[in-house]
Protein backbone atom coordinates (compact mmCIF):
# COMPACT_ATOMS: atom_id res chain seq x y z
CA UNK A 1 0.00 0.00 0.00
CA UNK A 2 2.83 2.31 1.06
CA UNK A 3 4.84 1.19 -2.18
CA UNK A 4 1.63 2.05 -4.32
CA UNK A 5 1.19 5.49 -2.67
CA UNK A 6 4.64 6.20 -3.40
CA UNK A 7 4.98 5.29 -6.77
CA UNK A 8 1.68 7.30 -7.42
CA UNK A 9 2.63 10.22 -5.91
CA UNK A 10 6.55 9.71 -7.33
CA UNK A 11 7.14 13.78 -7.72
CA UNK A 12 6.02 14.47 -4.04
CA UNK A 13 8.27 11.81 -2.82
CA UNK A 14 10.94 12.99 -4.91
CA UNK A 15 10.86 16.69 -3.39
CA UNK A 16 10.71 15.45 -0.28
CA UNK A 17 13.96 13.08 -0.49
CA UNK A 18 15.69 16.34 -2.60
CA UNK A 19 14.54 18.37 0.01
CA UNK A 20 15.77 16.53 3.07
CA UNK A 21 19.08 15.66 0.82
CA UNK A 22 19.53 19.35 1.54
CA UNK A 23 19.29 19.67 5.10
CA UNK A 24 21.82 17.12 5.13
CA UNK A 25 23.98 19.20 2.53
CA UNK A 26 23.28 21.81 5.34
CA UNK A 27 24.21 19.62 8.32
CA UNK A 28 27.48 18.37 6.67
CA UNK A 29 28.13 21.83 5.36
CA UNK A 30 28.27 20.75 1.19
CA UNK A 31 30.34 22.75 -0.33
CA UNK A 32 30.55 21.09 -3.66
CA UNK A 33 31.51 23.81 -5.79
CA UNK A 34 34.47 25.08 -3.43
CA UNK A 35 33.35 28.61 -3.82
CA UNK A 36 30.39 28.96 -1.59
CA UNK A 37 31.88 28.64 1.99
CA UNK A 38 34.29 30.84 1.15
CA UNK A 39 32.11 33.51 0.12
CA UNK A 40 30.05 33.05 2.67
CA UNK A 41 32.43 33.75 5.06
CA UNK A 42 33.83 36.85 3.38
CA UNK A 43 30.24 38.25 3.25
CA UNK A 44 29.99 37.98 7.13
CA UNK A 45 33.13 40.24 7.37
CA UNK A 46 31.14 42.79 5.39
CA UNK A 47 28.30 42.21 7.93
CA UNK A 48 30.25 42.73 10.73
CA UNK A 49 31.19 46.04 9.84
CA UNK A 50 27.42 47.30 9.42
CA UNK A 51 26.67 46.04 12.57
CA UNK A 52 29.92 48.58 14.01
CA UNK A 53 28.76 51.47 11.51
CA UNK A 54 25.53 50.71 9.48
CA UNK A 55 26.11 54.08 7.70
CA UNK A 56 29.26 54.08 7.01
CA UNK A 57 29.72 50.92 5.48
CA UNK A 58 26.88 51.58 3.57
CA UNK A 59 28.30 55.11 2.26
CA UNK A 60 31.77 53.69 1.89
CA UNK A 61 31.27 50.23 0.80
CA UNK A 62 33.16 50.63 -2.14
CA UNK A 63 36.06 51.34 0.27
CA UNK A 64 35.47 49.23 3.03
CA UNK A 65 38.48 46.76 4.28
CA UNK A 66 36.93 43.57 3.12
CA UNK A 67 35.76 44.55 -0.66
CA UNK A 68 33.26 42.67 -2.42
CA UNK A 69 30.82 42.62 -5.39
CA UNK A 70 27.95 41.14 -3.06
CA UNK A 71 25.17 43.73 -3.57
CA UNK A 72 24.99 45.62 0.02
CA UNK A 73 21.54 44.91 0.16
CA UNK A 74 22.16 41.38 0.57
CA UNK A 75 24.30 41.81 3.08
CA UNK A 76 21.52 43.89 4.93
CA UNK A 77 19.31 41.23 4.79
CA UNK A 78 21.44 38.93 6.35
CA UNK A 79 21.70 42.16 8.97
CA UNK A 80 18.35 42.13 10.19
CA UNK A 81 17.92 38.49 9.96
CA UNK A 82 20.86 37.94 12.50
CA UNK A 83 19.20 40.52 14.81
CA UNK A 84 15.55 38.61 14.86
CA UNK A 85 17.05 35.25 14.76
CA UNK A 86 20.16 35.78 16.69
CA UNK A 87 22.00 32.85 15.68
CA UNK A 88 24.26 32.73 12.16
CA UNK A 89 23.29 29.06 11.54
CA UNK A 90 19.46 29.81 11.69
CA UNK A 91 19.50 32.74 9.83
CA UNK A 92 22.22 30.12 7.19
CA UNK A 93 18.50 27.62 7.45
CA UNK A 94 16.36 30.19 7.09
CA UNK A 95 17.92 31.54 4.11
CA UNK A 96 18.19 27.45 2.88
CA UNK A 97 14.70 27.69 2.82
CA UNK A 98 14.14 30.76 1.18
CA UNK A 99 15.70 29.62 -1.75
CA UNK A 100 13.82 26.34 -1.77
CA UNK A 101 11.14 28.32 -2.78
CA UNK A 102 12.62 28.43 -6.39
CA UNK A 103 11.34 25.26 -7.46
CA UNK A 104 7.94 26.49 -6.43
CA UNK A 105 7.75 29.23 -9.05
CA UNK A 106 9.83 27.96 -11.50
CA UNK A 107 6.87 25.08 -11.10
CA UNK A 108 4.41 27.29 -11.66
CA UNK A 109 6.20 29.37 -14.04
CA UNK A 110 6.10 25.88 -16.03
CA UNK A 111 2.32 25.29 -15.80
CA UNK A 112 1.69 28.78 -16.89
CA UNK A 113 3.77 27.96 -19.91
CA UNK A 114 3.28 24.39 -21.08
CA UNK A 115 -0.41 23.78 -19.50
CA UNK A 116 -2.11 26.47 -21.50
CA UNK A 117 -0.54 25.28 -24.52
CA UNK A 118 -1.55 21.57 -23.60
CA UNK A 119 -3.78 20.20 -20.83
CA UNK A 120 -3.13 16.88 -21.77
CA UNK A 121 0.73 17.35 -20.02
CA UNK A 122 0.64 15.85 -16.67
CA UNK A 123 1.20 18.31 -13.80
CA UNK A 124 2.94 15.36 -12.09
CA UNK A 125 5.82 15.66 -14.88
CA UNK A 126 6.24 19.50 -15.04
CA UNK A 127 6.28 19.29 -10.65
CA UNK A 128 8.85 16.20 -10.92
CA UNK A 129 10.78 18.23 -13.73
CA UNK A 130 11.27 21.43 -11.38
CA UNK A 131 12.95 19.52 -8.54
CA UNK A 132 15.59 18.71 -11.00
CA UNK A 133 17.29 22.09 -9.76
CA UNK A 134 17.76 20.55 -6.53
CA UNK A 135 21.06 18.41 -7.87
CA UNK A 136 22.53 21.26 -9.48
CA UNK A 137 26.08 21.66 -7.89
CA UNK A 138 25.64 25.57 -7.77
CA UNK A 139 21.92 25.80 -6.44
CA UNK A 140 22.69 22.97 -3.23
CA UNK A 141 25.95 24.29 -2.54
CA UNK A 142 24.91 28.51 -2.74
CA UNK A 143 21.86 27.21 -0.75
CA UNK A 144 23.82 25.35 1.69
CA UNK A 145 26.23 28.95 2.16
CA UNK A 146 23.61 31.62 1.40
CA UNK A 147 24.86 33.28 -1.73
CA UNK A 148 22.72 36.14 -3.58
CA UNK A 149 22.66 34.78 -6.78
CA UNK A 150 19.78 32.27 -5.70
CA UNK A 151 18.25 34.56 -3.54
CA UNK A 152 18.22 37.35 -6.11
CA UNK A 153 17.08 33.99 -8.52
CA UNK A 154 13.76 33.91 -6.20
CA UNK A 155 12.83 37.27 -6.91
CA UNK A 156 13.32 36.95 -10.88
CA UNK A 157 11.59 33.60 -11.09
CA UNK A 158 8.98 35.56 -9.55
CA UNK A 159 9.18 38.37 -12.00
CA UNK A 160 9.17 35.92 -14.87
CA UNK A 161 5.99 34.17 -13.24
CA UNK A 162 3.80 37.83 -13.28
CA UNK A 163 5.23 38.37 -17.24
CA UNK A 164 3.90 34.84 -18.26
CA UNK A 165 0.97 35.56 -16.27
CA UNK A 166 0.87 39.13 -18.40
CA UNK A 167 0.93 37.10 -21.63
CA UNK A 168 -1.47 34.44 -20.97
CA UNK A 169 -4.37 37.07 -19.07
CA UNK A 170 -3.20 40.64 -21.04
CA UNK A 171 -3.94 42.04 -17.22
CA UNK A 172 -2.16 45.13 -16.47
CA UNK A 173 -1.14 44.68 -12.67
CA UNK A 174 1.03 41.71 -13.67
CA UNK A 175 3.23 43.94 -15.76
CA UNK A 176 4.00 46.24 -12.26
CA UNK A 177 4.52 42.88 -10.62
CA UNK A 178 7.00 41.41 -12.75
CA UNK A 179 8.87 45.22 -12.95
CA UNK A 180 8.72 45.28 -9.19
CA UNK A 181 9.87 41.80 -8.16
CA UNK A 182 12.54 42.24 -11.12
CA UNK A 183 13.82 45.32 -9.25
CA UNK A 184 14.03 43.60 -6.03
CA UNK A 185 16.19 41.04 -7.71
CA UNK A 186 18.12 43.56 -9.29
CA UNK A 187 19.23 44.74 -5.94
CA UNK A 188 20.16 41.85 -4.53
CA UNK A 189 21.97 40.29 -7.73
CA UNK A 190 22.49 43.28 -10.21
CA UNK A 191 23.44 41.24 -13.05
CA UNK A 192 19.10 40.40 -13.01
CA UNK A 193 18.78 44.58 -13.90
CA UNK A 194 19.74 43.68 -17.49
CA UNK A 195 16.54 41.55 -18.43
CA UNK A 196 14.90 44.55 -17.95
CA UNK A 197 15.88 45.07 -21.53
CA UNK A 198 14.11 42.16 -22.48
CA UNK A 199 11.08 42.92 -20.63
CA UNK A 200 10.66 46.52 -21.56
CA UNK A 201 11.12 45.36 -25.41
CA UNK A 202 8.64 42.97 -25.46
CA UNK A 203 6.04 45.51 -23.60
CA UNK A 204 6.89 48.05 -26.10
CA UNK A 205 6.19 45.69 -28.90
CA UNK A 206 2.85 44.19 -27.39
CA UNK A 207 1.60 47.23 -26.09
CA UNK A 208 -0.92 50.12 -28.10
CA UNK A 209 -1.18 52.13 -25.48
CA UNK A 210 0.71 54.97 -24.75
CA UNK A 211 -0.57 55.55 -21.43
CA UNK A 212 0.65 51.97 -20.01
CA UNK A 213 4.17 52.31 -21.65
CA UNK A 214 4.63 55.75 -20.51
CA UNK A 215 3.56 54.31 -16.63
CA UNK A 216 6.09 51.18 -17.40
CA UNK A 217 8.81 53.78 -18.13
CA UNK A 218 8.01 55.70 -15.01
CA UNK A 219 7.68 52.92 -12.64
CA UNK A 220 10.99 51.71 -13.92
CA UNK A 221 12.84 54.85 -13.29
CA UNK A 222 11.51 55.05 -9.71
CA UNK A 223 12.53 51.69 -9.10
CA UNK A 224 16.42 52.45 -10.67
CA UNK A 225 16.40 55.76 -9.09
CA UNK A 226 18.12 54.58 -5.96
CA UNK A 227 20.82 52.49 -7.30
CA UNK A 228 21.71 55.23 -9.51
CA UNK A 229 21.88 57.28 -6.42
CA UNK A 230 23.53 55.12 -4.78
CA UNK A 231 26.09 54.20 -7.29
CA UNK A 232 26.81 57.33 -9.82
CA UNK A 233 25.95 60.18 -7.17
CA UNK A 234 27.29 58.94 -4.06
CA UNK A 235 29.90 56.96 -6.47
CA UNK A 236 29.63 54.12 -3.87
CA UNK A 237 30.94 51.93 -7.08
CA UNK A 238 30.94 48.40 -5.43
CA UNK A 239 30.46 46.50 -8.68
CA UNK A 240 33.93 47.12 -9.45
CA UNK A 241 35.64 46.12 -5.83
CA UNK A 242 36.85 42.75 -5.01
CA UNK A 243 39.51 40.67 -5.49
CA UNK A 244 40.89 40.90 -9.47
CA UNK A 245 39.24 38.16 -10.69
CA UNK A 246 36.28 39.44 -9.57
CA UNK A 247 36.30 42.87 -10.41
CA UNK A 248 34.94 44.02 -13.73
CA UNK A 249 36.10 42.82 -17.15
CA UNK A 250 34.14 44.40 -20.19
CA UNK A 251 36.53 42.98 -23.17
CA UNK A 252 33.38 39.95 -23.97
CA UNK A 253 35.52 39.23 -26.92
CA UNK A 254 38.01 37.18 -24.76
CA UNK A 255 35.41 35.50 -22.76
CA UNK A 256 32.64 33.89 -25.65
CA UNK A 257 34.30 30.84 -26.02
CA UNK A 258 34.27 30.19 -21.61
CA UNK A 259 30.36 31.36 -22.04
CA UNK A 260 29.33 29.41 -24.99
CA UNK A 261 30.52 26.44 -23.67
CA UNK A 262 28.71 26.82 -20.19
CA UNK A 263 25.25 27.72 -21.77
CA UNK A 264 26.09 24.67 -24.24
CA UNK A 265 26.72 22.49 -20.80
CA UNK A 266 23.44 23.20 -19.75
CA UNK A 267 21.34 22.84 -23.55
CA UNK A 268 22.89 19.73 -23.36
CA UNK A 269 19.23 17.71 -22.63
CA UNK A 270 17.66 20.01 -24.78
CA UNK A 271 19.91 19.01 -27.40
CA UNK A 272 18.79 15.17 -27.24
CA UNK A 273 15.73 15.74 -27.32
CA UNK A 274 15.75 18.00 -30.37
CA UNK A 275 17.29 15.49 -31.80
CA UNK A 276 20.40 18.06 -33.27
CA UNK A 277 23.41 15.93 -32.72
CA UNK A 278 21.37 13.22 -35.58
CA UNK A 279 20.42 15.52 -37.89
CA UNK A 280 22.11 16.25 -41.02
CA UNK A 281 24.87 18.68 -39.63
CA UNK A 282 25.55 19.81 -43.84
CA UNK A 283 21.70 20.02 -44.35
CA UNK A 284 20.59 23.02 -46.34
CA UNK A 285 19.09 25.29 -43.02
CA UNK A 286 22.38 24.97 -41.56
CA UNK A 287 24.74 26.72 -43.76
CA UNK A 288 24.01 30.46 -42.15
CA UNK A 289 24.73 28.29 -38.72
CA UNK A 290 27.61 27.17 -39.73
CA UNK A 291 28.86 30.64 -41.22
CA UNK A 292 27.53 32.29 -38.07
CA UNK A 293 29.91 29.64 -36.16
CA UNK A 294 32.98 30.10 -37.85
CA UNK A 295 32.75 33.68 -37.86
CA UNK A 296 32.08 33.13 -34.24
CA UNK A 297 35.25 30.81 -33.53
CA UNK A 298 37.63 32.82 -35.39
CA UNK A 299 36.91 35.97 -33.02
CA UNK A 300 36.65 33.97 -29.95
CA UNK A 301 39.56 31.98 -30.77
CA UNK A 302 41.83 35.16 -31.57
CA UNK A 303 40.76 36.87 -28.59
CA UNK A 304 40.96 34.30 -25.86
CA UNK A 305 42.11 34.84 -23.12
CA UNK A 306 41.27 33.10 -19.93
CA UNK A 307 43.25 32.68 -16.64
CA UNK A 308 42.69 29.27 -15.19
CA UNK A 309 44.40 30.03 -12.47
CA UNK A 310 41.68 32.58 -11.61
CA UNK A 311 39.61 29.77 -10.95
CA UNK A 312 35.81 29.28 -12.75
CA UNK A 313 36.12 28.96 -16.85
CA UNK A 314 33.45 26.02 -16.58
CA UNK A 315 33.39 22.36 -16.62
CA UNK A 316 34.88 21.94 -20.17
CA UNK A 317 37.99 23.99 -19.83
CA UNK A 318 38.48 22.57 -16.48
CA UNK A 319 38.10 19.21 -18.07
CA UNK A 320 40.53 20.10 -20.87
CA UNK A 321 43.50 20.99 -18.55
CA UNK A 322 42.97 17.93 -16.51
CA UNK A 323 43.24 15.68 -19.51
CA UNK A 324 45.66 17.12 -21.59
CA UNK A 325 47.48 19.93 -18.99
CA UNK A 326 46.34 22.66 -21.56
CA UNK A 327 42.86 24.38 -23.44
CA UNK A 328 43.71 22.73 -26.84
CA UNK A 329 40.58 20.23 -26.41
CA UNK A 330 38.61 23.20 -24.90
CA UNK A 331 39.32 25.35 -28.16
CA UNK A 332 38.76 22.20 -30.87
CA UNK A 333 35.26 21.81 -28.78
CA UNK A 334 34.41 25.72 -29.21
CA UNK A 335 32.67 25.07 -32.61
CA UNK A 336 30.47 23.17 -30.95
CA UNK A 337 29.96 24.63 -28.27
CA UNK A 338 28.55 27.99 -30.52
CA UNK A 339 26.90 26.10 -33.30
CA UNK A 340 24.68 24.12 -31.40
CA UNK A 341 23.85 27.04 -28.88
CA UNK A 342 22.98 29.17 -31.97
CA UNK A 343 20.95 27.06 -33.30
CA UNK A 344 18.60 26.10 -30.44
CA UNK A 345 18.27 30.00 -30.46
CA UNK A 346 17.62 30.70 -33.88
CA UNK A 347 14.78 27.85 -33.43
CA UNK A 348 12.57 31.62 -32.98
CA UNK A 349 15.59 34.24 -33.44
CA UNK A 350 12.89 36.90 -32.32
CA UNK A 351 11.85 35.35 -28.99
CA UNK A 352 15.35 34.18 -28.09
CA UNK A 353 17.99 36.54 -29.57
CA UNK A 354 17.79 39.42 -27.22
CA UNK A 355 17.81 37.02 -24.32
CA UNK A 356 20.33 35.20 -25.43
CA UNK A 357 22.34 38.39 -25.79
CA UNK A 358 21.64 39.13 -22.34
CA UNK A 359 22.81 35.96 -21.10
CA UNK A 360 26.21 37.13 -22.39
CA UNK A 361 26.18 40.45 -21.01
CA UNK A 362 25.58 39.74 -17.09
CA UNK A 363 29.17 38.32 -16.65
CA UNK A 364 31.16 41.20 -16.60
CA UNK A 365 33.79 40.51 -14.39
CA UNK A 366 36.86 38.07 -15.30
CA UNK A 367 36.32 35.12 -13.81
CA UNK A 368 33.19 32.99 -15.58
CA UNK A 369 31.76 30.88 -12.93
CA UNK A 370 28.92 28.29 -13.43
CA UNK A 371 26.89 29.81 -10.79
CA UNK A 372 26.40 32.84 -12.86
CA UNK A 373 23.98 29.98 -15.19
CA UNK A 374 23.40 27.27 -13.08
CA UNK A 375 20.10 26.71 -12.75
CA UNK A 376 19.37 29.77 -14.29
CA UNK A 377 19.67 29.19 -18.08
CA UNK A 378 17.74 25.30 -17.55
CA UNK A 379 14.86 27.96 -15.74
CA UNK A 380 15.17 30.04 -18.78
CA UNK A 381 14.61 26.94 -21.37
CA UNK A 382 11.68 26.06 -19.79
CA UNK A 383 9.76 30.00 -19.35
CA UNK A 384 10.98 32.69 -21.54
CA UNK A 385 12.88 31.14 -24.04
CA UNK A 386 10.95 29.83 -27.23
CA UNK A 387 12.86 26.29 -27.88
CA UNK A 388 9.50 24.85 -29.18
CA UNK A 389 9.45 21.97 -27.02
CA UNK A 390 7.04 19.25 -27.28
CA UNK A 391 4.65 17.70 -25.28
CA UNK A 392 6.12 14.35 -25.68
CA UNK A 393 9.45 15.98 -24.28
CA UNK A 394 7.54 16.12 -20.63
CA UNK A 395 7.06 12.26 -20.10
CA UNK A 396 8.66 10.89 -17.07
CA UNK A 397 11.23 8.82 -18.82
CA UNK A 398 12.50 11.73 -20.47
CA UNK A 399 12.79 13.35 -17.26
CA UNK A 400 14.61 10.63 -15.38
CA UNK A 401 17.42 10.92 -18.69
CA UNK A 402 17.60 15.12 -17.87
CA UNK A 403 17.86 13.96 -13.81
CA UNK A 404 20.73 11.29 -15.15
CA UNK A 405 22.58 14.14 -16.68
CA UNK A 406 22.35 16.79 -13.83
CA UNK A 407 22.70 13.60 -11.16
CA UNK A 408 26.39 12.70 -12.94
CA UNK A 409 27.04 16.56 -12.97
CA UNK A 410 26.50 16.61 -9.17
CA UNK A 411 28.71 13.43 -8.42
CA UNK A 412 31.21 15.39 -10.70
CA UNK A 413 31.29 17.94 -9.08
CA UNK A 414 31.67 16.32 -5.50
CA UNK A 415 34.30 14.01 -6.79
CA UNK A 416 36.38 16.80 -8.00
CA UNK A 417 35.80 19.06 -4.80
CA UNK A 418 36.58 16.22 -2.07
CA UNK A 419 39.20 14.09 -4.29
CA UNK A 420 40.17 15.43 -7.87
CA UNK A 421 40.45 19.23 -7.84
CA UNK A 422 40.66 19.65 -11.50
Amino acid sequence: MNFKFIKKNYHITTFILLYFSLIIGFLFGENTTLGPKFDFEHALKQLQLFEENFFYTLLNYDNIIYPTRISPVFIIIILYLKKIFINIELVRFILLNIIVLNQIYFYKNLKLVFLKKNKFIDKKNLFFLSTVIFISPSFRANAVWPESAMVGLLFFNMSVYYFLKFKIKLINTHIYQNIIFLALASYIRPSFALFAIFFFVFYFVKIKDYIILIKIIFLNLVLSLPAFYYLFVLEVFFINSGVSESSLNLNYLSKIAIIFSIYFFHIIPLLYFKKFFVENFFEKKNYLLILATIIIVIISLLNFNYNIDNTGGGIFLHLSYFISGNDFLFLLLTPLFVFFSIKLVFINPGDNLLLFIIIFLITPQFSIYHKYYDPLIFMLAFSIFNFDIKEKYFSRSNILIIFTFYLLYYLTSLTNSYFINF
